[in-house]
């Protein structure tokens, strides 16, 4: 005997019945909804689950007491332990104020029923606990559950700000920033969401998010103004390229029209409405010479996404690379003009490859909305700020850096279509040698 069991014989001794709209049913639900936020584990909701089952409505009336008789060993067997470790659960669920002990004089637990069901005599184990604290049980029920709620919020804010910021870190990378740190900011959101998993500490868990959000917000604006400052250089240059006043700056505005192409054994014809072909090797537009400058070609963006291109696929041409990019338009929900749109500004070649760089990303996490990402990549093709093939190298670069990462961990971080395109590889430089 110690405080905390003398404490809930004193919870039995006060009980006096359950309210007439209340069951012990409902009890042991409230216990068991109740349990994960004052400290009862699921093994002691198993317990008192198991010790319910010898128990009768009526012993939970005015005047009765809910006390069960079973032997340690009938208990040992309906709960699959041992004695001693059910003499421990007894002992822990007595100092958690879940149940009170009645003895007999030889210390047996016995009872006998009358004929209307009501206990002429028990000794044993008394529920009285648990009916002194169903208001209890309900009320933190309640206040978990809501708490639940508001943490939930908050991880889904933590979430996004991760995110946001690893776009930010993304796009700082394919625009070549310098000056910016974005990698920190990375590595600090990614460390905070892991610490922040079991954590329900609301307080602790609002300033984390706080913090992170308000990184996220400062990294924003800072490329925000790179950006712009960029931007506002270019509008001058184009206003007076050589620096004369009254000077005009000369823009192509011959760019090919959207090519509604037909394909023919995966491999797109010419279109006949207007002058752009697929199947000829040059450049024909700024971006898809920005392509060839990189030596990004179908086989270069192969290896970078190997998960996108169809597993029968060995060699890719761009023919089924506008393919493969149709399919992703559809699939990441891109609205069909932004696709005609980038065909145009583009060619059909570099607006597949941006389809399939934007795919990449957002599988990856790093783009919420793809539709918003290729908008945001034909303005840039529109003003001949897309730098695409650097872009692809960056997506190299960095698998290649997950890849070095996974030899720390010991965890493979590529996907399927990753680790399929490398036994391809292999496979492949095999037969070569045996030829």
């Amino acid at each position: 005997m110690d405080e905390l069991t003398a404490a809930t014989d004193r919870l039995a001794v006060g009980f006096n019945g359950l309210p007439d709209d209340v069951t012990h049913r409902q009890v042991l639900t409230a216990l068991k909804r109740a349990a994960p936020y004052i400290g009862i584990t699921p093994r002691l909701v198993f317990f008192i689950d198991t010790l319910m089952s010898w128990s009768r409505p009526v012993d939970w009336s005015a005047g009765q007491r809910p006390i069960v008789f079973p032997s340690n060993e009938k208990l040992s067997r309906k709960l699959g332990i041992g004695v001693r470790q059910l003499q421990k659960t007894l002992t822990n669920a007595a100092r958690r104020g879940l149940i009170a002990h009645k003895d007999s004089a030889n210390g047996n637990r016995i009872g006998a029923r009358g004929k209307d069901g009501r206990l002429v005599y028990a000794y044993g184990i008394d529920l009285s606990p648990l009916g002194a604290r169903y208001h209890e049980f309900v009320q933190a029920a309640e206040l978990g559950a809501a708490a639940d709620e508001r943490i939930d919020v908050l991880r889904k804010r933590l979430t996004a700000a991760r995110r946001r910021i690893h776009s930010l870190a993304q796009l700082v990378e394919d625009e070549r920033i310098e000056g910016i740190d974005a990698y920190l900011a990375v590595e600090i959101s990614q460390l905070a969401t892991r610490q922040m998993r079991k954590v329900r500490d609301e307080t602790l868990l609002t300033a984390c998010v706080e913090q992170i959000e308000a990184r996220a917000e400062e990294l924003g604006k800072a490329v925000t103004s790179v950006l712009e400052g960029r931007k506002a250089h270019q509008i001058e240059e184009k206003d007076s390229p050589s620096g004369e006043p009254g000077d005009t700056h000369n823009t192509t505005t011959n760019q090919p029209l959207t090519a509604k192409a037909d394909y023919s054994s995966g491999f797109p014809r010419k279109s006949s409405r207007t002058g752009y072909d697929v199947g000829c090797e040059r450049p024909q537009t700024e971006v898809e010479a920005d392509l060839e400058k990189h030596g990004v070609d179908p086989d270069f963006i192969a290896t970078v996404v190997p998960e996108l291109i169809l597993p029968h696929v060995t060699r890719p041409t761009w023919g089924e690379l506008i393919g493969t990019a149709e399919r992703l338009v559809g699939q990441a929900s891109i609205h069909r003009s932004v696709w005609h749109e980038a065909c145009r500004l583009m060619g059909q070649k570099g607006a597949a490859a941006s389809v399939i760089a934007t795919a990449h990303k957002h599988s990856r996490g790093d783009v919420d909305r793809p539709g918003a990402y290729l908008r945001g990549m034909n303005k840039h093709a529109a003003k001949g700020s897309l730098n695409l093939g650097r872009t692809f190298h960056g997506l190299k670069d960095s698998a290649r850096v997950e890849g070095m990462r996974s030899l720390a961990t010991g965890n493979d971080p590529r996907s399927i279509g990753q680790l399929a395109a490398a036994a391809l590889g292999r496979a492949r430089a095999g037969g070569h040698r045996a030829l």
